[in-house]
């Protein structure tokens, strides 16, 4: 069941987009949840990217959401809305093909349409991801002035027309640190944070993890900024030869990496919550299944079942001697 204390546990669906909204729904239920984040994708087909803006499509999610029992926690996009600040070439042809300002203005109407089915969903949160003008400027060149600092005022300048529009409608904007973003790793997270005001965060150890960051640190010390969390484990490859097996990526130049179900990885994850819980966290932990591995409802299930024993269900005494 989910949990009556102060953190409480969730799923992303994405990992269910194939099998239709109204089934994912029944699937959430089914893990003994009832928060979710919504993707608004267009490649997840939950929702009609088509109608992001419509209230009658925004009332007919709201009530089968509701049939279902379960909330709309958060509401998410994370591939339409990169190409704002792209890469704007080929990678992202697969999501829109076009110019660059063509791209631009379909990812600009990807953001402003997933504030607005927050908003219509009665979401408190809004997580999108903006891209990156440039990759390459975290390596910095010797007797150049341009920095990774140039990409965060070029996502501070491009999120304006977002950050109002949620301002406006009130709801939360989030951003996860994530290698294809600006915000990437802590550093650069805490200077878009210190850059931009009206944005919080969503925090993936697991990202984090691979990337070299240590996975309980990621989450300690944001206080307020804070606003939701990712589960899900790790795997990293130690060996010189290329890994064998599903799910196998890179996250950058290092060794590859592949993402499993909590308890079929290597992160510390009742360090990660007694963190969250040290740092007085009250916002939803969401399950985010990716294991290839794994049939989706088994990662799921097994996710939550390691997750379920480390979070107090009311409020604990405290020491007892």
């Amino acid at each position: 069941m989910t949990t009556n204390g102060p953190i409480r546990l969730g799923l992303c669906l994405a990992a269910l987009a194939p099998v239709g909204l109204d089934n994912a729904l029944a699937a959430v239920r089914r893990a003994g949840v009832d928060v979710v984040d919504l993707p608004a994708d267009s490649g997840f087909a939950f929702v009609d990217p088509a109608r992001l803006d419509d209230p009658d499509h925004h009332r007919d999610l709201r009530e089968r959401c509701a049939a279902a029992g379960v909330e709309v926690g958060c509401v998410s996009n994370s591939r339409d809305t990169q190409l704002v600040l792209g890469p704007h070439g080929p990678h992202t042809d697969p999501v829109f093909a076009g110019t660059a300002a063509a791209k631009r203005a379909y990812g600009m109407g990807a953001a402003l349409g997933t504030i607005r089915l927050a908003a219509g969903l009665g979401a408190p949160l809004a997580r999108v991801m903006l891209g990156v003008p440039d990759l390459a400027r975290w390596l910095s060149w010797r007797g150049s002035d341009v920095t990774w600092q140039d990409n965060i005022d070029a996502w501070a300048l491009a999120a304006g027309p977002v950050l109002e529009l949620a301002d406006a409608l009130g709801v939360q904007l989030v951003v996860e640190p994530h290698p294809k973003q600006v915000a990437y790793d802590p550093a650069s997270a805490r200077a878009l944070l210190s850059t931009v005001s009206g944005v919080r965060l969503c925090v993936d150890p697991a990202n984090l993890a691979a990337v070299g960051h240590d996975p309980v640190a990621a989450v300690r010390g944001w206080g307020r900024e804070l606003a939701a969390v990712h589960a899900k484990d790790l795997q990293r490859w130690h060996g010189p030869d290329t890994p064998r097996g599903a799910g196998w990526s890179r996250y950058g130049p290092g060794p590859a990496i592949r993402f499993r179900a909590l308890g079929a990885g290597e992160l510390p994850w009742p360090a990660i919550v007694a963190a969250l819980l040290d740092d007085e966290y009250r916002g939803v932990i969401y399950v985010e299944h990716e294991d290839a591995l794994l049939p989706t409802e088994q990662g799921i299930a097994n996710s939550l079942d390691r997750l379920r024993p480390l979070l107090p269900v009311a409020e604990a005494q405290g020491r007892t001697w």
